[in-house]
């Protein structure tokens, strides 16, 4: 990785996080299966390494629920229909199941988010565009929500896309490969 686009390049690493990923976050205590999810954990940290060895900057987004005065969740109303869980636990700011998973490398810089786009009312156009980035290779979940979503607001937002496809994965293989078609 020792190109001179690099420069304009930036790893994003969507929501690997301790309650999406880990064998005690929040979605595996709730009976989902996060076998394709810890699959894919070494492939981006291969990636993540690299991307730092070449000092291309790698960033981590964090989905994140926040909750009213009284400890309830806000703005949840997208995901909780089929994640009913999500109601009473995981994914609290500041809580441990927010942060990005430890088998990762450190990124550089993370952005907290609170719907799918990584771009939808974040900091993250305005980091990218201060970096003077111009292409996203994309790893992370889940393909057909984070990463999608993310993906097309970067390219209506005229940045270069890249997925890389044995780095990105979902709960529904079916939507996978939907997913990963359409990109």
């Amino acid at each position: 990785m020792a190109d001179s686009s690099l420069s304009s390049t930036a790893l994003l690493v969507l929501d690997m996080q301790v309650d999406f990923c880990d064998p005690q976050g929040t979605y595996a205590r709730n009976g989902m299966d996060i076998s394709g999810i810890r699959a894919i954990i070494p492939r981006i940290a291969e990636v993540a390494r690299a991307c730092k060895a070449a000092r291309v900057p790698v960033i981590a987004t964090r989905y994140t629920i926040w909750c009213d005065l009284d400890g309830r969740p806000v703005g949840i109303d997208h995901i909780v229909g089929a994640r009913p869980f999500l109601a009473r636990e995981g994914f609290r700011r500041g809580s441990p199941g927010c942060a990005v998973i430890p088998d990762l490398p450190t990124p550089d810089y993370e952005i907290e988010k609170t719907r799918f786009s990584a771009f939808y009312s974040t900091m993250l156009e305005g980091l990218l565009r201060s970096l003077k980035i111009r292409r996203l290779v994309f790893t992370g979940i889940a393909t057909h929500a984070g990463v999608e979503s993310t993906a097309r607001d970067a390219s209506v937002r005229d940045f270069d896309v890249t997925v890389l496809s044995d780095c990105v994965t979902t709960f529904d293989p079916a939507m996978q490969a939907a997913s990963l078609k359409t990109m």
